[in-house]
């Protein structure tokens, strides 16, 4: 057995993604489009609440109301993780087998490797990507107080992290929705039951990773060109970890890995200026 673990030997190309979808295409892509207004609705609802109870300084603020919506990410996706469970079983579906949440093989160290290996190809291929187009990424970084560069936004949720990061309990309460809410939300949502429903069809794996990897994309339009290029890439990424490992856990957990790591990241380095 590899020292990875069981599943991360056989190399890049061993399919273990088997997907499960009883309840046809059109229940899976209503699922999705609802899930994802549930979590909309949830994220508007409790920002409101927050915004009331927490940001009365600046309550009508674009900023402020930003703010709230990364808080109240834990709790949304809390509950709409609940509700792609109960989809999931509705018209005879085994849910842990439609959302292909099943325990991979791997050993700590394949976990580490795993990890390891999708960060560095991410900043591998934002490098290529910036010297490539000749970016200045001095274009899409924000101020210390998430002040928009001279060239306009750096993106709303940026901007908003790197303000939250010179507020220690504020970035703790957002913490968990960058690293945990999200990813669990969105891998759910992107890669669950919509994922398997369309790899049953004539799009196949490859073709599903795209379409999924631009809806996803399509979820963070507020965010600058470049950001949701690399969305995208990510999202072609989680796509082939899906088809690799057959289990919805790799990507979720890479996921947490990725936005954990860049908001301590952006949370040390602010705290490095004061």
């Amino acid at each position: 057995m590899s020292a990875g673990g069981e599943d991360f030997a056989g190399g890049l190309f061993r399919r273990l993604y088997r997907p499960v979808n009883p309840a046809g295409l059109a229940f899976a892509l209503a699922a999705g489009v609802s899930l994802i207004l549930l979590y909309m609705f949830l994220q508007s609802v409790l920002a409101m609440a927050v915004l009331a109870g927490f940001f009365t300084d600046d309550p009508s603020g674009t900023r402020s109301l930003v703010k709230a919506g990364l808080i109240v990410i834990f709790p949304s996706a809390l509950a709409v993780a609940a509700a792609a469970w109960w989809l999931a079983g509705l018209r005879g579906g085994n849910r842990r087998e439609v959302l292909s949440l099943h325990r991979p093989r791997l050993t700590p160290m394949g976990w580490f490797m795993l990890i390891g290996g999708f960060m560095l190809g991410m900043y591998v291929t934002i490098t290529l990507l910036v010297l490539a187009l000749g970016i200045d990424l001095s274009q899409y970084t924000p101020g210390p107080d998430g002040q928009s560069p001279v060239t306009g936004s750096a993106g709303l949720v940026k901007e908003a992290m790197f303000d939250i990061a010179n507020e220690p309990l504020l970035f703790l309460l957002v913490f968990p929705s960058i690293a945990i809410g999200a990813p669990l939300v969105e891998e759910l949502i992107f890669r669950g039951q919509l994922f398997a429903a369309l790899s049953q069809t004539r799009l196949g794996v490859s073709g599903t990773s795209v379409v999924t990897s631009a809806g996803w994309a399509l979820l963070h339009a507020s965010e600058p060109w470049l950001s949701i290029g690399l969305i995208f890439i990510m999202g072609l990424a989680f796509g082939w970890m899906m088809y690799r490992f057959g289990s919805l856990w790799v990507p979720v957990i890479c996921h947490g890995a990725w936005n954990g790591i860049y908001a301590l990241i952006v949370f040390g380095g602010q705290g490095a200026a004061l």
